[in-house]
C-alpha cells in the first residue's frame, strides 16, 4: 500500500513537472511571437529604412505615433540619438540570439551597419543646421539628434512630422537638436553590446568610431585648458555647460576607453578626486526624488562599466538593489523592477559571480503582460486610456514619461526579450545559474 502511494505521488509530481514544462514552452512561444509582431510593426510604422543610410531622415526610430481626433497622424522625435542607441542594443542582442539558434543574421547585420552609419550622417550634416554650407564637411563629433524633415510624410506614413530638425534647424541661436550627455549614455549600452557580441570587423570599426565621437564632443579646449562641456563649433556658444557634465567626467572617460580601446583621459578625469565624485554620485543619485534621466544615466553607465555602488559586492546585485529603492521611492511609476534590462545587460557584458540572481519569473511577469497591439496612452475628456502597467508609459527606459500620448515603438520589449532569452533560455554555460531559476 505504501509503495502504491509513493508511486502515485511520484506520478503526480512528474505530471506537474511536465505540465510546467509545457506551460513554459507555450509562454516562450508567445513571447517570441509578440517580439515578431512588434518587430513587424516597428519596421512598418516606426522607422524609415532607405537603401542608403546616408539618406536624410532614415534609420531613426520614431518615439511615438499619435492619431489625432481630426484624423491626422503625427510622428514625433525629440531624443533621436538616445533612441538610436537603444535600437543598436536591440540589434546587437538580436544578432546573438539568431546566431545561437542557427538563423540567418544578414538582415540584422545590415540594419546594424545602417544604424551606426546614421550616427556618422548626423555628425557630418550637423553644421548645415547652423548655417555652415561647407562643401566637404568632416566628422567632428558634433551631431544632430535627428534630421527628419517636414516633407518626409510619405516615408513615415503621417501627415505631420514633429522633429527636433523641424523645430530647430536654421535657428542659429538654438541649443536644440544638439549633443548632450544623456544622448551619449543611452548609446553606450548599445555600443558595448555590439563590441561584446558582434564579430563583424566593419561593424566593430563603426561602433568604436561612434563611441569616440560621443565622448570627444564633450571634451573642449579653451585657453589651453581642458574642460568637459559641449560647445557649438559654428557659433562658439555653449550647448551644455561644464557644470552639467564635469561630475560624470570620470565615467565618460572610463567608458570611452572601454568602448574604443584607446586611452581617453581628458581634463584630469581619471584622478582620485573625480573618481570619488563618481562614487559619490553612485551612492547618492536617488537623493533627487524626481531624478529621472540622472538615475538612468548613473545606472546604465554603471552597468556598462561594471562599476559597483555602495552596499553590494557586484554590479548586478547593486543594480537590482537600486531598482528596488526606486520602486519604493516612486510607487506612482507602477513597476516592480525599474530599468529591468540593465541587470541583464550587465551580466551579458561582464558575467555574474554571486548567487542571488533574479528568478526568471521576474521577467516573465513583464513579458507576459505586454499588450499584443503595442503600448499606448491616449487622453479622452477627463480620463486617460492606456495599456496596463508597466506598459503604460513611453518606455521602460523612461517610465516617468507619462506626458507622451500616442502609440509607442516597443523597443523596450524587444531589448528586454532578447536579453532575457540570452540569460535565461540560451543554455550558454555562463548563464547556467540563471537558467536554474526557471523552475523556482
Amino acid at each position: 500500500m505504501l509503495y502504491k502511494q509513493s508511486f502515485l505521488l511520484v506520478g503526480m509530481l512528474l505530471s506537474l513537472f511536465l505540465s510546467s514544462l509545457r506551460l513554459s514552452a507555450q509562454s516562450e512561444e508567445t513571447f517570441l511571437r509578440t517580439y515578431q509582431d512588434y518587430q513587424s510593426r516597428f519596421y512598418h510604422y516606426f522607422i524609415y529604412e532607405s537603401g542608403d543610410p546616408m539618406t536624410q531622415g532614415s534609420f531613426l526610430p520614431v518615439e511615438y505615433r499619435k492619431y489625432r481626433t481630426d484624423g491626422k497622424t503625427v510622428v514625433y522625435w525629440a531624443d533621436g540619438v538616445w533612441w538610436l542607441g537603444h535600437y543598436v542594443a536591440v540589434l546587437a542582442l538580436e544578432y546573438e540570439r539568431l546566431k545561437i539558434t542557427g538563423q540567418d543574421t544578414s538582415t540584422t547585420i545590415r540594419r546594424l551597419y545602417s544604424a551606426l552609419m546614421t550616427f556618422k550622417r548626423l555628425d557630418l550634416n550637423a553644421e548645415y543646421c547652423w548655417g555652415d554650407t561647407t562643401a566637404d564637411p568632416k566628422p567632428n563629433g558634433f551631431y544632430l539628434r535627428d534630421d527628419v524633415s517636414a516633407n518626409m510624410n510619405k516615408e513615415y506614413s503621417a501627415e505631420i512630422i514633429s522633429s527636433d530638425y523641424v523645430r530647430c534647424c536654421g535657428k542659429i541661436e538654438t541649443k536644440g537638436n544638439a549633443p548632450s550627455q544623456d544622448q551619449a549614455w543611452a548609446c553606450y549600452m548599445g555600443l558595448a553590446l555590439v563590441n561584446k557580441l558582434v564579430g563583424d570587423t566593419t561593424i566593430l570599426r563603426l561602433s568604436r568610431e561612434t563611441a569616440l565621437a560621443l565622448v570627444t564632443v564633450m571634451q573642449h579646449i579653451q585657453d589651453k585648458k581642458e574642460t568637459w562641456e559641449i560647445v557649438n563649433p559654428i557659433t562658439g556658444s555653449g550647448i551644455q555647460k561644464k557644470e552639467d557634465i564635469q561630475w560624470l567626467r570620470y565615467a565618460h572617460a572610463a567608458i570611452g576607453t572601454y568602448l574604443t580601446g584607446q586611452e581617453m583621459t581628458f581634463g584630469n578625469a581619471q584622478s582620485r578626486f573625480w573618481k570619488n565624485i563618481w562614487k559619490l554620485l553612485q551612492n547618492n543619485f536617488l537623493i533627487d526624488k524626481y531624478g529621472h534621466f540622472n538615475w538612468y544615466g548613473v545606472m546604465s553607465i554603471s552597468a556598462v562599466l561594471n562599476e559597483v555602488g555602495g552596499g553590494k559586492k557586484n554590479c548586478y546585485d547593486w543594480l537590482v538593489y537600486s531598482s528596488d529603492r526606486i520602486v519604493k521611492k516612486r510607487p506612482d511609476l507602477q513597476q516592480t523592477l525599474i530599468f529591468p534590462h540593465l541587470p541583464l545587460v550587465n551580466v551579458i557584458l561582464h558575467g555574474y559571480d554571486s548567487n542571488q540572481p533574479l528568478p526568471a519569473a521576474a521577467y516573465v511577469s513583464y513579458l507576459s503582460t505586454a499588450p499584443r497591439a503595442g503600448a499606448f496612452r491616449y487622453p479622452q475628456q477627463d480620463t486617460t486610456f492606456n495599456s496596463q502597467p508597466p506598459w503604460h508609459s513611453l518606455s521602460l527606459f523612461c517610465p516617468w514619461q507619462l506626458r507622451s500620448e500616442g502609440e509607442f515603438n516597443m523597443l523596450d520589449y524587444m531589448l528586454l526579450y532578447n536579453a532575457y532569452w540570452l540569460v535565461y533560455k540560451s543554455g550558454l554555460p555562463q548563464y547556467e545559474q540563471f537558467a536554474r531559476t526557471n523552475f523556482r
